[in-house]
């Protein structure tokens, strides 16, 4: 059972394997959420009312390029991920209050239908 060679799978004279096979990182929501990582002292710390330098920028990212990926706030799937609680209705204060941003108006029920979600990450984060 020998191994088959590196490149040898998946290339048809030369055409590209369908993205179904490869990891697009723009089609999970991990590169945006990280932009995120400022905001998460706003989070921590319950008695603050303004947002952390560079938090309003990553989150006007994410609301123009992938609002999609602010579902994982909504639905938790981020806060288990990292391990920081993150209350939804400060989330949107933070969104629409501290940061001044509009999320997509049917962005709730987007958040409610998991096919029009992308994952967090493609592949489960290594228990190492």
């Amino acid at each position: 059972g020998r191994q088959p060679e590196a490149g040898g799978e998946g290339y048809r004279d030369g055409a590209p394997v369908p993205t179904s096979a490869e990891v697009d990182v723009s089609a999970t929501c991990m590169g945006s959420l990280l932009e995120l990582s400022p905001c998460l002292a706003f989070f921590r710390d319950a008695g603050t009312s303004k947002a952390p330098a560079g938090c309003c920028k990553g989150l006007g990212t994410i609301v123009r390029d992938q609002p999609a990926c602010l579902c994982h706030i909504f639905n938790h799937t981020l806060e288990r991920a990292i391990g920081v609680g993150i209350p939804v209705n400060r989330a949107l204060a933070l969104i629409r209050d501290v940061c001044g941003l509009t999320p997509p108006r049917n962005l709730m029920a987007s958040c409610a239908n998991a096919g029009a979600v992308p994952p967090l990450y493609v592949c489960p984060a290594p228990s190492a």
